[in-house]
Protein backbone atom coordinates (compact mmCIF):
# COMPACT_ATOMS: atom_id res chain seq x y z
CA UNK A 1 0.00 0.00 0.00
CA UNK A 2 1.54 3.81 -1.11
CA UNK A 3 2.22 5.47 2.35
CA UNK A 4 1.80 9.15 2.23
CA UNK A 5 4.20 11.15 4.87
CA UNK A 6 2.87 14.52 5.68
CA UNK A 7 3.08 17.31 7.74
CA UNK A 8 0.84 20.92 8.14
CA UNK A 9 2.56 24.50 8.60
CA UNK A 10 0.61 28.22 8.35
CA UNK A 11 1.68 31.50 8.39
CA UNK A 12 5.25 33.67 7.30
CA UNK A 13 7.78 32.70 10.03
CA UNK A 14 11.48 32.14 8.70
CA UNK A 15 12.03 29.38 11.38
CA UNK A 16 9.13 27.04 10.40
CA UNK A 17 9.14 27.89 7.25
CA UNK A 18 12.94 26.41 7.14
CA UNK A 19 12.35 23.47 9.36
CA UNK A 20 9.55 22.47 7.20
CA UNK A 21 11.45 22.01 4.15
CA UNK A 22 14.37 20.06 6.12
CA UNK A 23 11.78 17.88 7.58
CA UNK A 24 10.36 17.29 4.29
CA UNK A 25 13.46 16.41 2.69
CA UNK A 26 14.61 14.18 5.43
CA UNK A 27 11.53 12.40 4.80
CA UNK A 28 12.35 11.86 1.03
CA UNK A 29 15.80 10.86 1.41
CA UNK A 30 14.79 7.97 3.66
CA UNK A 31 11.20 7.00 1.97
CA UNK A 32 10.58 4.05 0.55
CA UNK A 33 10.55 4.04 -3.31
CA UNK A 34 7.07 5.25 -4.30
CA UNK A 35 6.05 7.13 -1.50
CA UNK A 36 4.30 10.28 -1.36
CA UNK A 37 5.01 13.11 0.14
CA UNK A 38 2.57 16.08 1.01
CA UNK A 39 2.26 19.29 2.72
CA UNK A 40 -0.93 20.95 3.87
CA UNK A 41 -0.43 24.74 4.08
CA UNK A 42 -1.45 28.07 3.85
CA UNK A 43 1.39 29.39 2.11
CA UNK A 44 1.72 27.07 -0.80
CA UNK A 45 3.48 29.82 -2.59
CA UNK A 46 6.57 29.52 -0.43
CA UNK A 47 7.27 25.71 -0.49
CA UNK A 48 7.35 26.30 -4.68
CA UNK A 49 10.65 24.50 -4.94
CA UNK A 50 9.55 21.35 -3.36
CA UNK A 51 6.87 20.95 -5.50
CA UNK A 52 8.63 18.79 -8.05
CA UNK A 53 8.65 16.20 -5.22
CA UNK A 54 6.35 17.35 -2.37
CA UNK A 55 2.26 17.30 -2.94
CA UNK A 56 1.13 20.28 -1.96
CA UNK A 57 -2.12 20.68 -0.07
CA UNK A 58 -3.22 24.80 -0.31
CA UNK A 59 -5.83 25.65 2.08
CA UNK A 60 -7.58 29.26 2.69
CA UNK A 61 -7.93 31.29 5.59
CA UNK A 62 -11.67 30.47 5.92
CA UNK A 63 -10.73 26.82 5.55
CA UNK A 64 -8.28 26.93 8.29
CA UNK A 65 -10.59 29.03 11.00
CA UNK A 66 -13.22 26.05 10.31
CA UNK A 67 -10.41 23.66 11.16
CA UNK A 68 -9.81 25.40 14.07
CA UNK A 69 -13.31 24.73 14.89
CA UNK A 70 -15.70 26.05 18.11
CA UNK A 71 -13.08 26.47 20.56
CA UNK A 72 -10.80 28.32 18.33
CA UNK A 73 -8.25 25.63 18.78
CA UNK A 74 -5.19 25.55 16.56
CA UNK A 75 -3.81 21.90 17.02
CA UNK A 76 -7.73 20.58 16.41
CA UNK A 77 -6.75 22.32 12.53
CA UNK A 78 -3.69 20.00 12.82
CA UNK A 79 -6.12 16.53 13.40
CA UNK A 80 -7.73 18.05 10.28
CA UNK A 81 -5.32 18.87 8.33
CA UNK A 82 -4.36 14.85 8.79
CA UNK A 83 -7.70 13.56 8.24
CA UNK A 84 -7.56 15.76 4.86
CA UNK A 85 -4.87 14.44 3.80
CA UNK A 86 -6.13 10.89 4.55
CA UNK A 87 -9.20 11.82 2.29
CA UNK A 88 -6.85 12.45 -0.96
CA UNK A 89 -6.36 9.21 -1.35
CA UNK A 90 -5.98 5.53 -0.40
CA UNK A 91 -2.88 5.29 1.66
CA UNK A 92 -1.12 4.67 4.70
CA UNK A 93 -0.59 8.23 6.59
CA UNK A 94 3.24 9.01 8.55
CA UNK A 95 2.36 12.60 9.81
CA UNK A 96 5.39 14.39 10.82
CA UNK A 97 5.60 17.63 12.75
CA UNK A 98 8.20 20.55 11.64
CA UNK A 99 10.35 19.99 13.79
CA UNK A 100 11.89 16.49 13.06
CA UNK A 101 14.32 14.44 11.45
CA UNK A 102 14.03 11.30 10.15
CA UNK A 103 17.39 9.39 10.39
CA UNK A 104 16.84 6.24 8.59
CA UNK A 105 14.85 3.97 6.17
CA UNK A 106 11.55 4.07 7.11
CA UNK A 107 11.08 0.58 5.32
CA UNK A 108 10.01 -1.40 8.15
CA UNK A 109 7.81 1.46 9.75
CA UNK A 110 5.97 1.72 6.41
CA UNK A 111 5.92 -2.56 6.56
CA UNK A 112 4.15 -2.47 10.11
CA UNK A 113 1.54 0.03 8.97
CA UNK A 114 0.69 -2.18 6.54
CA UNK A 115 0.42 -5.08 8.95
CA UNK A 116 -2.13 -2.96 11.17
CA UNK A 117 0.27 -1.27 13.57
CA UNK A 118 0.44 2.67 14.74
CA UNK A 119 2.68 4.74 15.64
CA UNK A 120 3.22 7.99 17.75
CA UNK A 121 6.82 9.50 18.00
CA UNK A 122 7.07 8.13 22.09
CA UNK A 123 5.32 7.19 25.32
CA UNK A 124 5.92 10.29 27.25
CA UNK A 125 4.61 9.55 30.41
CA UNK A 126 1.89 7.86 32.71
CA UNK A 127 -0.29 10.87 33.39
CA UNK A 128 -1.86 9.63 36.33
CA UNK A 129 1.60 9.24 38.28
CA UNK A 130 3.30 12.06 37.08
CA UNK A 131 4.74 14.58 39.58
CA UNK A 132 5.36 17.91 37.93
CA UNK A 133 2.66 20.42 38.92
CA UNK A 134 1.73 20.94 35.91
CA UNK A 135 1.05 17.25 34.85
CA UNK A 136 -1.16 16.79 38.18
CA UNK A 137 -3.15 19.57 37.48
CA UNK A 138 -3.99 18.50 33.99
CA UNK A 139 -4.97 15.08 35.52
CA UNK A 140 -7.23 16.40 37.72
CA UNK A 141 -8.95 17.83 34.71
CA UNK A 142 -9.26 14.51 33.03
CA UNK A 143 -9.21 11.84 35.55
CA UNK A 144 -12.99 10.19 35.70
CA UNK A 145 -13.55 12.05 32.62
CA UNK A 146 -16.00 10.34 29.95
CA UNK A 147 -15.93 11.74 26.12
CA UNK A 148 -17.64 9.11 23.45
CA UNK A 149 -17.66 5.99 25.37
CA UNK A 150 -13.90 6.54 26.90
CA UNK A 151 -13.35 7.05 30.48
CA UNK A 152 -9.97 8.45 31.49
CA UNK A 153 -8.68 6.07 34.26
CA UNK A 154 -4.89 5.47 35.56
CA UNK A 155 -3.11 4.38 33.52
CA UNK A 156 -3.10 7.59 31.62
CA UNK A 157 -0.51 6.75 28.93
CA UNK A 158 0.41 10.64 26.97
CA UNK A 159 2.06 10.21 23.76
CA UNK A 160 4.30 12.99 21.90
CA UNK A 161 2.23 13.53 18.97
CA UNK A 162 5.71 15.17 16.80
CA UNK A 163 4.61 11.64 14.57
CA UNK A 164 1.49 10.33 14.39
CA UNK A 165 1.08 6.92 12.08
CA UNK A 166 -2.05 4.78 10.84
CA UNK A 167 -2.76 2.13 7.72
CA UNK A 168 -4.66 2.75 5.04
CA UNK A 169 -7.05 -0.07 7.32
CA UNK A 170 -7.08 2.28 10.35
CA UNK A 171 -8.21 6.01 9.42
CA UNK A 172 -10.77 5.76 11.40
CA UNK A 173 -8.77 6.05 14.33
CA UNK A 174 -7.92 9.44 13.05
CA UNK A 175 -11.70 10.51 13.22
CA UNK A 176 -11.85 8.44 16.91
CA UNK A 177 -8.73 10.97 17.85
CA UNK A 178 -11.09 14.24 16.59
CA UNK A 179 -14.66 12.77 18.11
CA UNK A 180 -12.04 12.41 21.42
CA UNK A 181 -10.62 16.18 21.10
CA UNK A 182 -14.00 17.23 20.33
CA UNK A 183 -15.91 16.15 23.00
CA UNK A 184 -12.78 17.24 25.39
CA UNK A 185 -13.39 20.76 24.11
CA UNK A 186 -16.80 20.70 24.46
CA UNK A 187 -16.96 19.76 27.84
CA UNK A 188 -14.62 22.36 29.44
CA UNK A 189 -11.02 20.76 28.94
CA UNK A 190 -8.94 23.54 26.72
CA UNK A 191 -5.45 22.05 27.86
CA UNK A 192 -2.72 22.91 25.33
CA UNK A 193 -1.98 19.08 25.43
CA UNK A 194 -5.68 18.24 24.14
CA UNK A 195 -4.95 16.94 20.76
CA UNK A 196 -2.21 15.04 22.34
CA UNK A 197 -4.11 13.12 24.55
CA UNK A 198 -7.34 12.68 22.14
CA UNK A 199 -4.62 10.99 19.73
CA UNK A 200 -3.20 8.82 22.41
CA UNK A 201 -6.31 7.64 24.07
CA UNK A 202 -7.51 6.84 20.71
CA UNK A 203 -4.27 4.74 19.48
CA UNK A 204 -4.11 3.43 22.76
CA UNK A 205 -7.49 2.18 22.91
CA UNK A 206 -7.04 0.83 19.01
CA UNK A 207 -4.09 -1.23 20.24
CA UNK A 208 -1.14 -2.26 18.61
CA UNK A 209 0.72 1.46 19.42
CA UNK A 210 4.37 1.54 18.90
CA UNK A 211 6.72 4.01 18.91
CA UNK A 212 8.15 5.89 16.02
CA UNK A 213 11.46 7.28 18.03
CA UNK A 214 13.92 4.30 16.25
CA UNK A 215 13.53 6.22 13.20
CA UNK A 216 12.17 9.81 14.17
CA UNK A 217 13.84 12.44 15.77
CA UNK A 218 11.54 15.29 17.06
CA UNK A 219 13.86 17.98 18.59
CA UNK A 220 10.87 19.75 19.89
CA UNK A 221 12.92 20.58 23.08
CA UNK A 222 16.13 21.43 21.28
CA UNK A 223 14.59 23.85 18.55
CA UNK A 224 16.99 27.01 19.12
CA UNK A 225 20.19 24.41 18.89
CA UNK A 226 18.92 23.08 15.48
CA UNK A 227 18.12 26.35 13.72
CA UNK A 228 21.26 27.78 12.71
CA UNK A 229 22.31 23.96 11.36
CA UNK A 230 18.70 23.39 9.36
CA UNK A 231 19.48 27.43 8.06
CA UNK A 232 22.80 26.29 7.22
CA UNK A 233 22.01 23.39 5.51
CA UNK A 234 19.40 25.10 3.32
CA UNK A 235 22.02 28.00 2.80
CA UNK A 236 24.42 25.51 0.99
CA UNK A 237 21.46 23.86 -1.10
CA UNK A 238 20.74 27.58 -2.44
CA UNK A 239 24.38 28.12 -3.10
CA UNK A 240 25.48 24.83 -4.52
CA UNK A 241 22.08 24.83 -6.80
CA UNK A 242 20.89 21.29 -5.63
CA UNK A 243 17.64 19.82 -6.93
CA UNK A 244 15.30 18.57 -3.87
CA UNK A 245 16.60 15.21 -4.26
CA UNK A 246 19.93 15.72 -4.11
CA UNK A 247 19.35 18.13 -1.50
CA UNK A 248 17.26 15.22 0.25
CA UNK A 249 20.99 13.06 -0.58
CA UNK A 250 22.93 15.59 1.48
CA UNK A 251 20.27 15.21 3.97
CA UNK A 252 20.90 12.11 4.68
CA UNK A 253 24.70 12.09 4.24
CA UNK A 254 25.25 15.02 6.28
CA UNK A 255 22.73 14.43 9.17
CA UNK A 256 22.50 17.05 12.53
CA UNK A 257 23.78 15.11 15.64
CA UNK A 258 22.65 17.11 18.15
CA UNK A 259 20.25 16.16 21.06
CA UNK A 260 16.43 16.15 20.72
CA UNK A 261 15.78 17.85 24.29
CA UNK A 262 17.85 20.10 26.12
CA UNK A 263 16.74 21.21 29.68
CA UNK A 264 17.63 25.60 29.76
CA UNK A 265 17.42 26.89 32.94
CA UNK A 266 15.54 30.20 33.73
CA UNK A 267 18.35 32.61 33.70
CA UNK A 268 19.33 31.36 30.29
CA UNK A 269 15.68 31.71 28.70
CA UNK A 270 15.96 35.59 30.69
CA UNK A 271 19.16 36.05 28.89
CA UNK A 272 18.00 35.59 25.52
CA UNK A 273 15.11 37.62 26.03
CA UNK A 274 17.28 40.39 26.63
CA UNK A 275 19.40 39.57 23.82
CA UNK A 276 16.29 39.71 21.44
CA UNK A 277 16.65 36.10 20.60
Amino acid sequence: MLTRICTFTVGDRHDIIARTHHALLSALAWAPTGTEVALVTDRPERYGWLASRVRLLSIDAATLKAWHGRHDFLWRAKMQSIIHTAEAGPANILYIDSDVLVRKPLDELCAALDAGDTFMHLVEKDLARASRSGDRKMWAGLKGRSVSGLTFTAPCWMWNAGVIAVGSQRTDLLRRAMTILDGLNDGGFHHYFAEQMAVSAALVEGGRLRAAEPWITHYWGNKPGYQPHIDEQLATFLYRGLDVDAAAAWIREHPIDLPAVVRRRWWQKHLRTLAGC
